[in-house]
């Protein structure tokens, strides 16, 4: 189902609201996840979404099944944040969220203590202000048939989310 939307266009997952009660659309992702990215542009022209999870599962596995130490952890963290900073940047991210309870929902408003916190947790919550378009929430099958969940825009700001897949 898409929504018309002229204005602000928030994603989180719905546990982060608290005071807002209303979602334009919500939906299952199929899993919890908690390294949601929203890039700018059409879904089937953009490659960037496999570059990242490549990397990102890299440092997954490696924090998780590797046998470090709690400071190899840390030290492993600080690079991955800083790699993530980057990759941020150069790719024109327009932002995170995270869909820790394995739902993702669209709001074009919330309650100023909500939008406050969102604004705080920049990678919990994306804000794209200043959209006029539809948006939508599509599952499709990836690559792999595994099925994924994205959230998509077309208007003057068209963007698509992508979810790593744990």
């Amino acid at each position: 189902m898409k929504k018309r939307i002229k204005g602000t266009v928030i994603i989180t997952d719905p546990c982060y609201v608290k005071g807002s009660s209303y979602y334009l659309m919500k939906r299952n992702t199929i899993y919890g996840d908690w390294s949601c990215m929203v890039y700018p542009g059409n879904i089937e022209d953009n490659m960037k979404p496999l570059e990242w999870d490549k990397k990102y599962f890299e440092f997954f596995n490696e924090y998780n099944f590797s046998g470090k130490s709690k400071e190899e952890k840390k030290e492993l963290c600080a690079k991955h944040n800083d790699f993530k900073k980057k990759w941020l940047e150069e790719n024109g991210i327009l932002g995170e969220f995270c869909a820790d309870s394995g739902e993702v929902a669209v709001y074009d408003s919330l309650d100023d203590k909500d939008y406050e916190w969102c604004e705080k947790h920049p990678w919990c919550a994306t804000i794209i202000e200043d959209f006029d378009g539809e948006v939508e929430i599509v599952e499709r099958n990836d690559e792999a048939g595994h099925k994924t969940v994205h959230v998509i825009g077309t208007g003057n700001k068209p963007f698509f989310s992508v979810q790593s897949g744990l």
